[in-house]
């Protein structure tokens, strides 16, 4: 086929549409797209695919619909409950499909597709195409899964950077590129599009694929004393998930999870929720910041101080620093309003009595708070926290430890005031 051919002239020509064209020459319908703009910005390959297909499809409308029907309809019921809705699906797809497509494109630039890895990781994989096309490889089986309407079961850490990736070009593209647009048929709802919770429907870091740390990815020496290769090297991140989230999470070695992972977590619980976080704040938030060397989260206030909440063991002395009953306010605020949920708190409270103000009204925030369940779960963390080191006035806080907010006897998350200036 000559380049003079326009490339959407032909596809019609031939009764298809783009998303059948993209399906019948295995690309992404964005490829798909980009070579009926102009079909020498695609790779050789793309183009040997796209040509293939205008010459060797002629169809009657009438087997066009049929087959059009039944890929919608297959969807349509693969995908009835849950988050993961089928326009979402199809979505998802869609972009996993252009990932893979550009993954062969250029071997010189770094493609999109690898731009959201950790700092920690690209150090290690940048110039090495092969780990770059295993990947790439994982993009194409998630579409390939999600196209014949295969709800996906993440089986290593590949698979989980894939569906976060493919998330985030989702919220992006979703407005542009709606998928009812190129797949006629595909069944709408009123919750499209809820990425959120298919992230925690589905991913086993329901708050995003983590920044891993130099300190979390490097080699560490194992109880024989040899030099072992960490699970989250991206080396291994074909090795059952499991295994590499049991390793991180259990770094100190105990039952519990380490203290690095309960604060990353809980970094990722509080931006979810940032809008509580911010009328806790009384509206002056505007920064989350996260310290892995020290287990913190911190949170700043435009009003000129950072409110740093400590993950550690509740015999590990923390000192108070800056206006310690303002800890108290806090770390009072977020047990009430994020950590606990309503009925906790009334439990907590007056014993659920279900006759007092509290119980009937409550007043807390907590009811909104999304993702409290995906937190318990991921750091093991379920019991219902408390206060401790508490004093009646402000002068009681002093020469105390700082606030802190326990959960369980191994965990507490120490509240503590820095003032910026």
């Amino acid at each position: 086929m000559a380049e003079v051919v326009d490339v959407k002239v032909a596809r019609e020509a031939a009764g298809l549409t783009q998303a059948e064209a993209a399906k019948a020459a295995r690309i992404s319908v964005a490829t798909w797209r980009r070579a009926e703009d102009d079909l020498s910005s695609v790779s050789a390959k793309t183009r040997s695919a796209v040509e293939r297909v205008l010459k060797a499809t002629q169809r009657r409308p009438q087997e066009k619909a049929a087959e059009l029907s039944f890929h919608a309809r297959r969807l349509n019921e693969s995908f009835q409950e849950g988050a993961l809705t089928p326009a979402m699906a199809v979505h998802l797809s869609a972009t996993c499909g252009m990932a893979y497509d550009m993954s062969t494109h250029d071997q010189v630039d770094l493609p999109d597709f690898m731009e959201e890895l950790p700092d920690s990781v690209l150090f290690r994989v940048q110039g090495n195409l092969a780990w770059r096309e295993k990947l790439a490889e994982n993009f194409q089986r998630m579409a390939s899964l999600l196209d014949s309407g295969v709800r996906p079961r993440l089986q290593n850490l590949a698979e989980e950077y894939v569906l976060h990736a493919a998330i985030r070009w989702g919220r992006e593209t979703w407005s542009d590129m709606p998928p009812w647009q190129y797949v006629e048929g595909i069944e709408r709802r009123r919750d499209d599009p809820d990425w959120d919770g298919v992230a925690l429907e589905i991913s086993r870091f329901p708050f995003g694929f983590p920044e891993f740390t130099e300190d979390e990815i490097a080699d560490h020496i194992g109880s024989d004393g040899r030099i072992r290769l960490s699970r989250l090297h991206p080396f291994r991140w074909w090795e059952p998930l499991d295994t590499a989230l049991d390793e991180w999470r259990k770094a100190n070695g105990s039952a519990i999870a380490a203290p690095e992972f309960i604060a990353r977590t809980l970094l990722g619980f509080l931006r979810r929720n940032r809008d509580i976080v911010d009328e806790i704040f009384e509206g002056d938030l505007y920064a989350m910041d996260f310290d892995a060397a020290r287990s913190e989260v911190l949170l700043r206030d435009a009003s000129g101080f950072t409110a740093v909440l400590t993950v550690t063991r509740p015999d590990v002395v923390v000192p108070v620093r800056e206006n310690p009953f303002q800890a108290f306010v806090y770390a009072s605020s977020f047990v009430e309003h994020i950590f606990r949920t309503h009925e906790e708190n009334c439990v907590a409270e007056c014993g659920a009595c279900g006759s007092c103000e509290d119980c009937e009204y409550g007043g807390y925030l907590s009811e909104n708070v999304s993702g409290r369940d995906a937190w318990r779960q991921t750091t093991g963390l379920s019991a219902p926290p408390d206060l401790v080191d508490v004093g009646r006035s402000e002068d009681d806080f002093r020469g105390h430890q700082a606030i802190g907010i326990k959960f369980r006897e191994d965990v507490v998350i120490r509240v503590t005031i820095v003032d910026n200036d």
